[in-house]
């Protein structure tokens, strides 16, 4: 029976803003870009943007493929702008406010993870891919998006099934040394469709880190897009800025 990884690999896409910070002190290699630090503002109050619906939602989908390898599902970078054909997604980050971490930088981070989660690089490199990681272009703060590509072990589409993994992932979170730590499922609105979502803050004194995460399913395949940033309104800002190709 094949080994559901679903866990893990949701985990990955909330941690990468940790493992970016480790991934700095061990580098060293010499990058032009800033990987973002832990230095955040005073928590806010504003409200978020998502608008509250009573129906229950489910992940996105796209068009099916019978490809089976992960790397068919990847997107491009180019030009400070990241494009995914088979997931209908556009991201410009300079036009954002964001600048694209390098593919050593996401290596660097995805390679702690792997050695933190237990995986063999075997069953990573036929099952995940961080696609494109970005900060804000300033470096300051934790405001960042992040897509990974991962194949699903099990099938994952709706609200119920997301509810059954959170309390799953709020006991990793702890486990990693997150203080404070919510996770709840939710739904949100990406490029104008409603949709699943996590929603997740951990605290360290007075400051909270939020991030809001959505899904979106082609075959076997998932992209997940997580936005992390001092407001739940800013992380939903940021998971605006993602357009679809057509």
């Amino acid at each position: 029976m094949k080994k559901n990884i679903f866990i893990p690999l949701l985990f990955l896409t909330v941690m990468i803003t940790a493992c970016s910070n480790d991934a700095k002190k061990e580098s060293t290699a010499n990058t032009d870009t800033v990987v973002e630090t832990t230095t955040v503002a005073p928590t806010t109050t504003e409200a978020p943007t998502t608008q509250e619906t009573t129906t229950e939602a489910a992940v996105i989908k796209e068009e099916s493929h019978a490809e089976d390898d992960i790397q068919y599902y990847r997107g491009r970078k180019e030009n400070n702008v990241y494009t995914n054909t088979v997931f209908n997604i556009k991201f410009d980050a300079t036009a954002n406010g964001y600048k694209m971490q390098s593919r050593d930088n996401i290596a660097q981070m995805r390679d702690i993870f792997i050695k933190q989660s237990g995986m063999s690089q075997e069953e990573a490199d036929s099952s995940i891919y961080m696609d494109v990681y970005a900060t804000s272009e300033n470096g300051k703060g934790v405001s960042s998006v992040n897509v990974v590509i991962e194949k699903m072990g099990t099938p994952f589409e709706n609200e119920t099934e997301l509810e059954n993994v959170v309390d799953k992932l709020q006991k990793q979170y702890k486990s990693a040394g997150m203080v404070n730590v919510s996770v709840e499922s939710d739904k949100a609105k990406f490029n104008g469709k409603e949709t699943i979502a996590l929603n997740s803050t951990d605290t360290s004194g007075d400051y909270t880190v939020y991030r809001k995460q959505i899904y979106i399913k082609s075959g076997n395949f998932m992209a997940i897009i997580t936005a992390s940033s001092t407001s739940e309104e800013k992380a939903q800002k940021a998971l605006d800025g993602f357009t679809s190709l057509n």
